[in-house]
């Protein structure tokens, strides 16, 4: 499977359509989210399970592009973020990429940045790496 198949099946999930997160094809996979009132918590920034969830899914996807042709997929274990600033109304984009990919664990590093490119919050996620049964061929 390429990366647009990658990208077409994992971004028709219900929960990239909830939150409204669409996913960008280039040298790497980045995840870009338009922030809106739905998004936000009681202080009027974005909830950090919505960062999360962003920053999460663009490591994934870059760690899932390199696993899908030997027919593995990897499914988060750990997810480590670093809220550096709030997120307000407006587009966010993650970026990541894979640290360490191995036989039964990978690691990845993300970043999320706003419009302006001033870094909001960085992640690592170890994944756990598994057979594909079927969902991603």
């Amino acid at each position: 499977m390429d990366a647009e198949r990658l990208a077409e099946k994992v971004g028709s999930a219900p929960w990239y359509k909830l939150l409204g997160m669409k996913i960008e094809l280039g040298d790497t996979i980045a995840i870009v989210l338009e922030v809106q009132e739905k998004h936000l918590q009681a202080l009027g920034v974005a909830h950090g399970g919505v960062i999360a969830s962003v920053l999460d899914s663009a490591i994934g996807l870059n760690i899932n592009k390199e696993l899908v042709a030997k027919k593995r997929v990897a499914v988060t274990s750990q997810l480590n973020v670093h809220y550096l600033k709030p997120v307000t109304l407006g587009k966010i984009r993650a970026t990541a990429k894979p640290i360490y990919i191995g036989s039964k664990v990978a690691v990845g590093f993300g970043e999320l940045k706003d419009e302006n490119e001033d870094t909001l919050a960085v992640a690592t996620a170890t994944f756990y790496i598994r057979e594909d049964s079927g969902i991603f061929q």
